[in-house]
């Protein structure tokens, strides 16, 4: 994410709070050369939120960060989606500073990354990219890891 690209990614109305769409995200480029996410979504418990940063404005071969929180666990992930599906977990986890909090039917979760890891499965943020927006699936937390079941 180029210092260009900083600012608001999307914004659904968020004015009423019975209103299903309601997602937000955002980000800031930071001096040490991360990016910090916040993503916002209006769920029904028990269900997670993600990010996804891609090439081509689709799902396969997109670098994700799905998180979910029910008031007592939480997990945040970060994962590549090869296909169109439950992304699988990313064997390295390149996102820090990573929480998430569930507030009056809304689960927010932030967290860091690199703007280029190294990482294979990590879209570099050199440039700017399309971002995708996903709520709903079910979050399995007695599963090892949790699973984030497809929306």
């Amino acid at each position: 994410a180029p210092a260009s690209c900083n600012g608001a990614l999307g914004s659904l109305s968020c004015d009423n709070p019975t209103d299903g769409t309601c997602y937000t995200a955002s980000y800031a480029v930071q001096p040490d050369d991360s990016v910090t996410f916040t993503v916002s979504a209006r769920t029904p418990n028990n269900t997670w939120v993600g990010l996804g940063v891609s090439d081509d404005q689709r799902m396969p071969n997109s670098d994700v960060v799905l998180g979910a929180v029910d008031g007592t666990n939480s997990f945040i992930h970060d994962r590549f989606a090869n296909s169109q599906s439950e992304p699988p977990i990313d064997p390295s986890q390149d996102i820090r500073g990573a929480s998430a909090e569930r507030v009056d039917g809304v689960t927010t979760i932030t967290f860091n990354r690199p703007r280029n890891s190294g990482d294979s499965n990590d879209i570099s943020l050199d440039e700017c990219r399309f971002f995708l927006f996903a709520y709903g699936g079910l979050a399995n937390f007695t599963a090892v890891p949790p699973i984030a079941e497809y929306h």
